[in-house]
């Protein structure tokens, strides 16, 4: 009788731990979707944030571009002003329209695509050549071009430039 006891005892026991089982799972499944709310709303909260950064961005940089260009005309204006009255004649002022923010962006677009000139003395040795422009920061396909090469031969020259470099410290 004892035995049977002990039995409807564990199985008691087994089913409360189940039942307690059951709720700390649920608890843990609210906690997880309060936690993926919350990492939700932090994600749109700095999406927002870096949207009003950049447009505030925009608007202080249009700002700037609109005092620079009113500078300018002042500037402009007071030569002019300054050259009448020291030449009587002034020459014909030479006013270009003042750049718009969208000029200036298009401008600084154009420039940072151009990629920059090698300046290399055509007296070196080709070697020399190939480690100035390495130097300059030139990638091994522009040093090819410039130097009318292979791009391996280029690669190599630099490798052996480098351990040459190694050598030395």
């Amino acid at each position: 009788m004892a035995m049977e006891w002990l039995l409807i005892g564990l199985i008691l026991l087994a089913i409360a731990v189940n039942i307690r089982s059951f709720i700390v799972l649920s608890q843990f499944q609210k906690q997880r979707k309060v936690m993926r709310e919350d990492t939700e709303s932090v994600n749109a909260s700095m999406e927002e944030f870096v949207a009003n950064l950049e447009q505030e961005n925009d608007e202080l940089y249009n700002r700037l571009v609109e005092h620079i260009a009113q500078k300018e005309s002042r500037m402009a204006d007071r030569l002019h002003e300054l050259e009448q009255k020291i030449g009587g004649e002034p020459a014909a002022p030479a006013m270009e329209p003042v750049p718009t923010a969208k000029k200036i962006k298009a401008v600084k677009q154009k420039e940072a695509v151009k990629p920059a000139e090698p300046a290399v003395d055509p007296a070196l040795p080709e070697n020399e050549k190939i480690e100035q422009l390495h130097k300059q920061g030139f990638s091994t396909a522009q040093i090819a071009k410039v130097v009318s090469a292979e791009r391996g031969e280029i690669e190599l020259i630099i490798n052996m430039f480098k351990k040459k470099q190694s050598y030395q410290k």
